[in-house]
């Protein structure tokens, strides 16, 4: 029998494209038409499509998913439309179809129609099979006698567009900031679309059309809060209107939405991305679904079957992707579901997403538990009985949330009776959030959680802190890494799950790393894997994943320094450092070279624009010739490898007079206002003085190496032989001859220095990262070993360096030089396998942001 946690890939897809075969032979077309799997369209991965042999045109688009909640969700709709819409040249017809298998929706794109929801097709969500009953065979004859009929319209013309949520969607955004209007309406309208869900399950409480009450919305809220969904129906004069006025059509739209799509996923979607439009930068994004369902796996297997009494939580539940994974996976009952979050317009859909989870059955007192609490005002006892939370905290950096902190961190030192773990420099919200609901939970409370995977390898103190707060408070027995591709679309960082058990600490932490898309991962495989994990070696545990046990010690003694262990992608390269770089007798750690080195000054505190003086045009051509302007490097653009000018022209203000330093202040106060400079804080033309004098005050002198620290494609570093003031853009060393330092700079070009960066950095967003402290960590030769004559050849190279094209490091006279003096007979040995490791690490990295 198929399951929803059956590998996408290896089970769906074939099913599909039998159907797919059949539903042609049915009609003949076989000679005509041929199912193709997997075809491109620019980047992307079509699963399915339907093509003419003859024109290479395409009749439709068939997108696979494993769940009826992802036929109806909203992204994975925008998906499939996608693949149409890049089509349109090669489209013979532009119909596109989501399903399971076991559902279906079909749709039409129509550029007058932008949205999916006004292309979907009559009649809309299809019953096709019943996993629970149907084997293999029966869901291919079942499925291919749909697609028959779909393929035979599409060919033809002939469809008919659903009732769509157009004007539904376009009024509730109408009235998005009046509060009470909103929750009016949704009760009003929310009525219609329970109505017709359970009408579509045979359930007849609620008898009567919405018109039948006159516009009472009292009324309205009495019928249905019999039932449930009290975040939409708990009524209170203060926030609600007594009586609402609507148009007539709405009502009937949203009926026949509600009796064609039960769940309220779809609904619920697009009323999530209306509601925290304006909120992402509070870190309220919705969860996707397929990490949602392993991350609710994750927690059955280490927390095993929910016990009867118990509850599963999410504290911040956003729209309830998270929450709704667990139901099917812990074959879950309405009252042991426990959902909160601080926005109050999202408790109505939580409510409507959660009660339609259980169309036939959901009846009070059996009920999920809606809240809508600031976690802050929680207290002990609202996790009594929770022994699973799953969480996706909302992550905000910490420079953008240091006010919202401080409830926090007082929360946290009332329960704890000291300070939070996390009260360190400017801790993320996210990990705040997260030590919070550990001093909430109950020791022993299992807690699934999502998380940036760069806080596994990042060296600041605030990452420190947080992984400290992993293997002492959190209890993590548990890590999967995966690929960031298709997931989450707002946000560029890469996420993994952590899992563990609060204050329990674990012997072994176990660690999976996924190559294939959280799509394809088959969560059954995963639960079946029995063991036997290796100690040493990240290997194979079923296709596509592998994983490896670490000792917990192992971790904790790796705290400071980073968990790049964890990361299997990562394992042949730190292999390779350890043996090669850090065992080479004419390598050392860079602070042994020179002990003059830091972080670029100028443009720390804001202001670069004033500081590069020749930034705003306006203001060099007002002043230039009353100031002397010198050399100032801002920007790691340049691809020359020796320096001889920077890229800007340099203001310092502690050689400008006062009264003019107080013009240029006021001027750029004024023309950086009229460039819509955005500014955290607004500052006085004194205090951008101020500013400007401290950044006037560290110029680097010549033989200084200059190492950006950010990096994609380019490996890029520079020599500069002339005094600079140098940006936040760079991290400097600079060494007592020019000799010196261009033998030192030359190596830095190398695939050699450039992987150990690739390990030793952070990866953001596709970017390498490498701050002071990761630089440190880095090795360079010893000068006084290298001989006279292979510093003659590698000075005779330096007109000659070109910076790396780090996804494909091709190996230059220098790196042969280099590889010669510090690896002698095994020098083309390990070339060629820096080269290749350089490659797949710096592609890796950028393969979610090419």
């Amino acid at each position: 029998m198929v399951s929803y946690s059956d590998s996408e890939v290896k089970i769906f897809h074939p099913l599909c494209e039998a159907s797919l075969n059949w539903a042609l032979k049915n009609l003949s077309l076989e000679k005509e038409y041929e199912v193709l799997h997997h075809q491109y369209t620019g980047t992307l991965e079509m699963d399915y499509v339907v093509r003419n042999i003859h024109t290479k045109k395409y009749l439709c688009v068939v997108e696979v998913k494993r769940t009826p909640a992802d036929v109806q969700s909203t992204r994975y709709q925008i998906q499939a439309q996608s693949y149409v819409q890049m089509n349109e040249p090669e489209n013979e017809k532009p119909f596109y179809i989501l399903t399971n298998l076991e559902k279906l929706i079909s749709f039409r794109y129509e550029s007058g129609k932008p949205r999916v929801y006004q292309q979907m097709l009559l009649p809309g969500l299809e019953d096709v099979c019943d996993f629970s009953k149907d084997d293999e065979k029966e869901i291919i004859k079942k499925l291919a006698a749909i697609f028959t009929r779909l393929l035979d319209a599409f060919r033809n013309g002939k469809y008919k567009y659903f009732t769509t949520l157009e004007q539904f969607l376009a009024y509730m955004n109408s009235i998005v900031a009046d509060d009470k209007r909103w929750k009016s309406s949704m009760a009003m309208l929310m009525y219609e679309y329970i109505r017709g869900a359970f009408r579509a399950v045979r359930r007849t409480e609620f008898k009567y059309d919405v018109h039948k009450f006159h516009n009472d919305v009292r009324q309205v809220c009495i019928e249905v809060n019999s039932v449930d969904f009290d975040g939409i129906f708990a009524y209170n004069s203060a926030k609600y209107l007594p009586r609402l006025t609507m148009p007539v059509s709405i009502f009937a739209d949203i009926y026949k939405y509600g009796n064609i799509n039960i769940s309220g996923d779809s609904i619920a979607d697009a009323l999530h991305d209306m509601i925290s439009e304006n909120k992402r930068h509070d870190g309220e994004v919705a969860t996707d679904l397929e990490l949602a369902g392993l991350a609710s796996v994750l927690a059955r297997m280490s927390n095993g079957p929910l016990a009867a009494g118990k509850r599963i939580c999410d504290p911040a539940a956003g729209s309830g992707s998270l929450i709704c994974s667990s139901i099917n996976v812990f074959n879950a009952k309405p009252n042991q579901l426990q959902a909160n979050d601080s926005n109050p317009k999202l408790i109505e859909i939580l409510s409507l997403r959660l009660g339609l989870s259980f169309p036939k059955i959901i009846a009070k007192p059996d009920v999920p538990q809606v809240t809508s609490e600031d976690i802050i005002n929680m207290s002990k006892a609202d996790f009594n009985d929770v022994d699973i939370v799953l969480l996706n905290p909302p992550f905000v950096a910490g420079i953008n949330c240091v006010n919202r902190k401080v409830p926090f961190y007082d929360k946290i030192r009332t329960l704890k009776g000291s300070e939070a773990m996390t009260k360190v420099g400017q801790m993320n919200l996210g990990a705040v959030f997260l030590e919070t609901v550990c001093y909430l939970a109950n020791p022993g409370t299992t807690i699934a959680c999502i998380f940036p995977k760069a806080h596994l390898t990042e060296r600041g103190e605030e990452a420190i802190a947080f992984r400290k707060m992993l293997i002492h408070l959190f209890g993590l027995h548990t890590i999967f890494n995966y690929p960031g591709e298709g997931l989450f679309d707002s946000v560029t960082e890469e996420t993994c799950i952590f899992v563990g058990k609060v204050l329990q600490r674990a012997n072994d932490v176990l660690v999976y790393s996924s190559d294939v898309k959280v799509a394809d991962i088959d969560l059954h495989d995963l639960q079946c894997v029995a063991g036997g994990y290796s100690r040493t070696d990240f290997m194979p545990v079923f296709p596509g994943v592998e994983a490896r046990l670490f000792d917990w010690t192992e971790l904790n003694d790796a705290v400071e320094d980073g968990w790049r262990m964890v990361c299997s992608e990562m394992g042949e390269a730190i292999q390779f450092i350890e043996s090669n770089i850090n065992r080479c007798t004419r390598l050392t750690n860079i602070t042994k070279t020179t002990k003059v080195y830091r972080k670029g000054r100028a443009g720390v505190d804001g202001g670069s624009d004033l500081v590069f003086f020749d930034s705003i045009p306006a203001l060099y051509q007002k002043y230039e010739k009353y100031v002397t302007l010198e050399e100032g490097m801002r920007n790691a653009k340049s691809n020359d490898f020796k320096l001889k000018s920077g890229d800007s022209k340099f203001l310092n203000f502690n050689g400008v007079g006062t009264h003019l330093a107080a013009e240029i202040a006021k001027d750029y106060i004024s023309l950086a206002r009229d460039a819509k400079k955005q500014q955290r804080k607004v500052k006085t033309a004194s205090e951008w003085e101020t500013i400007a004098k401290k950044d006037g005050q560290v110029k680097f002198a010549n033989n200084s190496v200059l190492i950006p620290t950010k990096t994609r494609r380019s490996g890029r570093v520079h020599l500069s032989n002339i005094p600079l003031y140098v940006s936040t853009n760079f991290v400097v060393f600079t060494y007592p001859s020019m000799c010196e330092a261009e033998i030192i700079a030359s190596y830095m070009t190398t695939v050699f220095y450039q992987l150990e960066c690739e390990v030793m950095c952070k990866s953001h967003a596709g970017v390498r990262k490498g701050e002071v402290g990761d630089v440190v960590t880095t090795h360079v030769p010893v000068f006084r070993s290298i001989s006279p004559t292979d510093i003659s050849k590698i000075q005779a190279e330096i007109p000659n360096i070109e910076f790396l094209n780090l996804n494909d490091p091709r190996v230059s006279k220098t790196d042969e030089i280099w590889a010669e003096i510090l690896f002698g007979p095994n020098a083309k040995a390990c070339l060629d396998n820096a080269q290749r490791l350089l490659r797949f690490l710096a592609n890796r990295r950028n393969r979610c942001n090419s």
